[in-house]
């Protein structure tokens, strides 16, 4: 999720491949979804509420329980009150939400709150989420361009320091495997001039990954490429792009239309599920 109080409408142009997807189908009855995450058993979806103000402290915040087929089965299953809740994780029966300055741990069995990590002293804007291991859970925080790295046993927290810094720090996917923190940004000065790469955590070096730049929010590892939503404007226009680890080729998924705001989406069974933050839509796309 993104600052959305300024920008420049600015539209870009990418040379890419277009792969080919589906849309199955399309869901409403939310306000903007930020975020979706699944135990592949439920899909959990974060809403930040009527307002599209990402760091507004209104108590209105959502996290709505869906089925595997997108039907809403509980929407408000967090029990503690949320303001703008962005990026979901899930890992040994936990939910973690990113809400503005605090990290909440959710019990998936009851949707109440465990504890919160307090991180208002260096953080407003708590954004992605991403599980290393049972230990370790990173946060990236958009407004300071920083990561944090939580650990879990004693819930304390410290920034992740690295040789690179990536405007905008947004979306992060841990690979356990390969030990990589991959993370795309959305930007700085309201241009999409952000970035996707991967930090080695061996060393914390940062490795961008080709030469696509843009408005990026979600990103997701499958099948040895890297999918990454694309806001390219503040309007529906929003894509999917991939790239390939193997030699970095950029490709475009190709679907029927634009969506408005794709943000913080998963690949679950070869689909696609991606919210339309602006539009408070979540989108299922088969990929073919």
């Amino acid at each position: 999720m993104k600052n959305l109080k300024t920008f420049t409408l600015v539209c870009c142009s990418f040379g890419v491949v277009h792969a080919t997807a589906q849309t199955t189908k399309t869901i409403g009855g939310f306000n903007h979804v930020e975020s979706v995450a699944t135990d592949n058993r439920f899909i959990y979806v974060a809403d930040i509420g009527k307002e599209l103000n990402p760091t507004a402290k209104d108590g209105d915040g959502k996290i709505f329980k869906l089925d595997l087929q997108g039907k809403i089965l509980d929407s408000v299953f967090v029990k503690e009150i949320l303001n703008a809740p962005k990026g979901l994780a899930i890992a040994h029966g936990i939910l973690f939400l990113a809400d503005i300055d605090r990290v909440v741990a959710i019990e998936i069995k009851t949707g109440n709150k465990l504890y919160e990590i307090d991180f208002s002293k260096d953080a407003a804007f708590l954004n992605d989420m991403a599980i290393l291991d049972k230990n370790t859970l990173f946060v990236s925080a958009t407004d300071k361009n920083k990561i944090f790295k939580i650990n879990l046993k004693d819930k304390t927290y410290s920034e992740l320091i690295t040789d690179k810094i990536i405007a905008g720090t947004n979306g992060l996917f841990a690979d356990k495997k390969t030990n990589r923190l991959y993370v795309n940004g959305f930007g700085s000065d309201n241009n999409p001039n952000g970035i996707a790469g991967y930090i080695n955590l061996k060393d914390n070096t940062c490795k961008q990954l080709g030469t696509v730049t843009g408005y990026f929010d979600g990103i997701f590892l499958s099948k040895g490429k890297i999918y990454l939503s694309n806001w390219v404007a503040f309007e529906k226009k929003g894509i999917i792009q991939t790239v390939n680890l193997a030699d970095n080729s950029v490709s475009e998924v190709k679907m029927p239309e634009p969506i408005a705001g794709p943000a913080d989406f998963i690949i679950l069974k070869n689909q696609l599920i991606i919210p339309g933050m602006m539009s408070g839509t979540i989108h299922f796309i088969a990929l073919q």
